[in-house]
């Protein structure tokens, strides 16, 4: 009882030094927690902040890490939010500021706030620093959301070894994918072979996905049967890397158009480089059928 209420009137003390005059939201310390979720696609690791909302920080592969704070109190937000570092209530040491210069986006119908670029978020509270969030409202009094590193230590661990198991790309980054060819090649840029892999490890692991559709195009410039021939080869030629990565054959469905269904115009030379194409897309099976 004792030590509850020592922790509890540290609270109290650490609500009232970390911003006077306004609303400092924080967790009580005996009742911290933090809880990790991950997958192949997203490693998420959240925390309870009590009367406020919730806290993620989630690494999603092909983004990096982000910074989400989910919470109906967020209204009437302004533009200037901060973000910065704070010694735990029982650390002597002072500690760095955090220069954060990611990009922040609100959703009033989500009533979510996310921080991008935020790895050095989730870096301070392994280092056993807490993080301090200023959230600045119109004509009415701040809100400072403190987020203690209490029972972080085994979450974090597990974040990390998630992080690093994490595929390529996301959904949104294969779903539809485009890939451009110089004059009369049919070859696979470097650049695209890393994409191509990329979208065989998420058909790999995304049970869901059921089709991939490969299309190949051409320019308009020479006989109609050859810009067919040759955009056939450079579907075949995409549809031979996937499945070298690891894609199954019969999920592959090859068509080829030719110089028909130009997407931009062939008379010039910008033009023309971007009807020479190969598009690949994946078709998943949902609740309601394929999509």
């Amino acid at each position: 009882m004792v030590i509850k209420s020592i922790i509890t009137l540290l609270v109290l003390v650490v609500s009232c030094t970390v911003c006077a005059g306004d609303n400092v939201w924080i967790s009580p310390l005996d009742s911290s927690t933090w809880v990790f979720f991950g997958s192949k696609t997203e490693c998420v690791i959240s925390h309870d902040v009590e009367g406020f909302g919730v806290v993620k920080i989630i690494a999603e592969a092909g983004v990096g890490t982000r910074l989400e704070i989910i919470s109906k109190e967020l209204k009437n937000l302004t533009d200037d939010h901060s973000v910065d570092s704070m010694p735990a209530y029982w650390a002597v040491e002072k500690v760095n500021n955090i220069n954060y210069q990611g990009n922040v986006s609100f959703s009033l119908l989500t009533s979510e706030l996310v921080f991008n670029n935020a790895d050095e978020v989730f870096e301070r509270l392994d280092q056993g620093e807490w993080i301090k969030i200023g959230l600045n409202g119109h004509g009415q009094k701040n809100d400072t959301v403190v987020i203690s590193n209490v029972n972080f230590e085994l979450p974090a661990k597990r974040f990390l070894s998630c992080k690093d198991d994490l595929i390529l790309l996301n959904y949104q980054q294969v779903r539809s994918s485009e890939f451009y060819y110089p004059s009369g090649s049919t070859l696979v840029s470097k650049l695209d072979i890393r994409t191509a892999y990329g979208i065989a490890e998420y058909v790999k692991v995304i049970r869901s996905i059921k089709k991939v559709l490969i299309d190949g195009y051409s320019d308009s410039q020479g006989r109609s049967t050859v810009n067919l021939r040759i955009s056939r080869e450079r579907a075949e030629e995409m549809a031979a890397l996937l499945i070298e990565f690891g894609v199954p054959q019969k999920m592959i469905q090859i068509r080829s158009h030719g110089d028909r269904y130009p997407i931009a115009d062939n008379a010039l030379a910008d033009g023309r480089k971007k009807n020479r194409r190969v598009t690949v897309r994946l078709i998943k099976n949902s609740a309601a059928g394929v999509q």
